[in-house]
């Protein structure tokens, strides 16, 4: 036989079996809030969802409030009624908002005008998830007792299905985060194909993670160096300069940080740590921290810094490798000298010596032999200093690095460096001593010139060009006067030579910005 519910409980029921319908959880707290507003006859209604501190960081309405939101333009900051729900834990029903004790009657000018009320909590165990609210009980009606329990039965069947909303979509997420991970890394043999594969990784962070920027910051000593960045490049180098201390202490001490940044929003710091390429950290702006994320976000996002620093590891023990055969090579170049070369001079000097007491027919025979022998030699030794002088020399990156700690005194600073591509592989040796020579005299530029406050380096290898950016903040000047006395003309000669080209781009009172572009081959 069929049972007969009075009709508030199969409203209840109903309302239930329609919430549950969705694991989506954007709308579930939707269908939460409509389902509150057809059980009470409410005109307005909306979900508060706060954070670990109680803060309100977003409002899930329903569709009679919904078009005022952006007229509203601000976060409610749980005063008066709004803040007596969280603050009781309970249930609050007042008949008229003006009267209450708590109201304090300060609503935006756009807020629509709130007579009954009625509000609960949603908790999801023990914790506040957030808080609903309800305003004005159709035909100027008081909300009733019966519909403060169904709001509350409402409530506490809706902490249930959040949760679950929640495992999905973290669930989803982890999931989105191995499909997009697990190619990169594979295969990272060779400098072009590691930058690659940290491109990849960083793009994949930012899109999983709604941030504006990540990066990956590299520390050496004082030095901070931007090598990969997805997003604003061009913010890249004042967001790392705002958080350098944060940067230096996550680095040091190798404690993840979250700096709460907006609601729902927070910049994580993470660090990567690798036991050959030196430290950093991986940067993850204004990372939209959904109710579900909120708590593995970090945790992911270190998974993937784990991942940076063992593609770090593998491209820094090829490189040793390299170097390792470099070195054993120029042994075996030294004992070729030793044992065909230094013997075979030896040996012709010996010819020579005992020539002495030839007749001259036979010393002419004996010379013509230790010539030829002599010939013989100087190609051998040719030979063996065009080995040694095409061997790799110090990386064009550890000169660079160098270079800018000479010059921290002389500024007062320490200069930013911005890393794109592989830089230490894109020129061959003379073309990289411009390179220094050129940025040294930009820096020298900057110093006596620019009463800089910060000056941000940049070096972009790609496979047809090799840029040098420099950019300070300082006084600037006219560009009509670039030739007169700020030292262009040898870093346009430089650039020339090699067939490049240099811009530079100043304004008084906003900076200097000098490009020098040179072909990457060299």
């Amino acid at each position: 036989m069929d049972l007969e519910l009075p009709p508030e409980a199969r409203a209840l029921l109903d309302a239930i079996v329609a919430i549950g319908s969705d694991l989506d959880l954007r709308g579930v707290l939707t269908r939460i809030v409509e389902a509150s507003c057809r059980l009470t006859d409410a005109e307005y209604g909306v979900l508060g969802i706060v954070d670990d501190n109680g803060e309100f960081t977003d409002l899930v309405p329903n569709g009679a409030v919904a078009g005022q939101f952006d007229k509203i333009g601000k976060m409610p900051e749980g005063h008066g009624l709004l803040g007596l729900v969280p603050r009781e834990r309970r249930a609050i029903r007042v008949d008229h908002v003006a009267d209450h004790p708590v109201s304090t009657g300060a609503f935006p000018a756009t807020h629509p005008d709130i007579d009954s009320f009625l509000g609960a909590p949603v908790m999801v165990g023990e914790q506040a998830f957030g808080h609903l609210y309800l305003g004005n009980k159709s035909g100027g009606a008081r909300f009733t007792a019966t519909d403060q329990a169904l709001v509350e039965a409402l409530a506490r069947a809706a902490g249930v299905m959040i949760d679950n909303a929640r495992a999905f979509e973290q669930v989803e997420w982890r999931r989105r985060w191995v499909a997009s991970t697990a190619e990169v890394g594979s295969d990272v043999s060779g400098t072009l194909r590691v930058q690659e594969a940290l491109d990849e990784l960083v793009v994949s962070l930012r899109e999983l993670c709604g941030a504006s920027l990540v990066a990956y910051v590299r520390r050496d000593d004082e030095q901070l160096e931007i090598r990969q960045v997805a997003g604003d490049g061009e913010a890249a180098p004042a967001l790392v300069e705002l958080l350098a201390s944060e940067i230096r202490e996550v680095d040091t001490s190798r404690v993840p940080q979250r700096l709460p940044v907006g609601p729902g929003r927070a910049t994580l710091i993470v660090p990567v740590v690798t036991r050959l390429a030196g430290s950093g950290v991986i940067i993850v702006d204004r990372a939209d921290e959904t109710p579900s994320l909120r708590g593995i976000m970090l945790e992911l996002v270190a998974v993937t810094a784990v991942q940076v620093g063992l593609i770090l590891d593998r491209e820094q023990a090829l490189r040793d490798r390299s170097q390792l055969l470099v070195a054993k090579d120029r042994d075996r170049i030294a004992r070729d000298l030793h044992d065909l070369v230094i013997q075979r001079l030896f040996a012709t000097g010996m010819q020579l010596q005992g020539a002495r007491s030839l007749d001259v027919a036979d010393m002419r025979d004996r010379v013509d032999g230790a010539v030829a022998d002599l010939d013989v030699a100087i190609k051998e030794l040719r030979a063996a200093i065009f080995e040694l002088g095409t061997g790799s020399g110090r990386p064009l990156l550890d000169e660079v690095r160098d270079l800018l700690g000479e010059y921290t005194a002389l500024l007062g600073f320490r200069p930013m460096l911005r890393i794109t591509g592989p830089v230490d592989r894109a020129l061959v040796p003379e073309a990289g001593s411009h390179v220094l020579m050129t940025l040294r005299e930009a820096l020298s530029n900057v110093a006596r010139h620019a009463k800089a406050s910060s000056v941000s380096v940049e070096l972009t290898a790609s496979s047809a060009w090799f840029r040098v950016r420099v950019s300070d903040d300082g006084i600037g000047f006219d560009k009509a006067a670039i030739l007169e006395g700020h030292g262009t003309g040898n870093i346009s000669a430089r650039a020339a030579d090699l067939g490049g080209h240099v811009s530079v781009d100043s304004e008084l009172g906003h900076g200097t910005t000098l490009e020098w572009v040179i072909p990457a081959v060299g």
